[in-house]
C-alpha cells in the first residue's frame, strides 16, 4: 500500500475536433472530472483568457491509493465498451499514467514499481487506448 502522499494519478483523455462532452458521458455513463468543446476559452487568475482551444476534451481522473493494477481494472470497467475512438466526435484517446516525483506533498523519491498485466494490456488494446507515462 502507498503513502497518501504519493500522487499517482491515472487520466483517461478523449479529444476530438467534433467532441460532445455530453455523448461521451451518455456513451460511458461516467461523468469526466471535466471536459469542454472546441473553442473553450480558460480565464486565467490574472483576468486574461487563453487562446481558443482547437480540439475539445472529455477527461476522467482517478488518484490511486491503494494497488495501482487492482485500480486500473477498476477504472477499465468504468468505461467499459467498445472502442472508445468508435463514439461520435472522439479522434485520440489516451490514458496518461502520471507519477508525480516533484509535487511537493509526493513521496515518491524513491523507487516505484507498477504492473500493467497483459489482461489490462489487451482491455486497453480493446478500448482503443495508447498508453502515455507521465514523470515529473
Amino acid at each position: 500500500l502507498m503513502s497518501d502522499e504519493q500522487l499517482i494519478r491515472f487520466s483517461l483523455r478523449l479529444w476530438g475536433k467534433e467532441i460532445a462532452p455530453q455523448v461521451v458521458t451518455d456513451a460511458l455513463g461516467v461523468e469526466p472530472t471535466y471536459a469542454y468543446e472546441k473553442g473553450f476559452k480558460k480565464k486565467l487568475s490574472s483576468g486574461t483568457t487563453t487562446a481558443p482551444r482547437e480540439l475539445g476534451i472529455w477527461v476522467l481522473e482517478q488518484i490511486v491509493e491503494s494497488s495501482f493494477e487492482d485500480e486500473l481494472k477498476v477504472l477499465i470497467n468504468k468505461v467499459k465498451s467498445a472502442n472508445l475512438k468508435d463514439i461520435e466526435g472522439v479522434e485520440i484517446v489516451i490514458l496518461d499514467l502520471y507519477f508525480g516525483l516533484s509535487d511537493e506533498d509526493s513521496t515518491l523519491d524513491e523507487s516505484y514499481q507498477c504492473r500493467i498485466s497483459n489482461d489490462a494490456l489487451v482491455q486497453l488494446s480493446e478500448l482503443g487506448l495508447d498508453l502515455r507515462i507521465t514523470v515529473s
